[in-house]
């Protein structure tokens, strides 16, 4: 992935926004899948969150482009 510095504190907390969406919907995907535990569902949606949108504050556009590429399938 190229590295894609955010340039303001708007952009990246667009960034920060959007990559949690996308980790909440990856934890959904998941969770309704495997069926957990509520606290097991829960420990999910904040991890997956909390990695998305690192993923896309630290990476920017070829996070998305990477994560569009992996989700062709659907």
């Amino acid at each position: 992935m190229h590295e894609d510095p955010p340039r303001d504190s708007s952009e990246r907390n667009v960034r920060l926004f959007f990559g949690s969406l996308l980790g909440l919907f990856i934890a959904a995907v998941i969770g309704f899948h495997a069926e957990p535990s509520w606290t097991a569902w829960a420990l999910l949606c904040v991890i997956c969150a909390a990695v998305c949108a690192w993923f896309a504050l630290h990476y920017g556009d070829g996070f998305w482009h990477r994560a569009l590429q992996l989700m062709r399938w659907w």
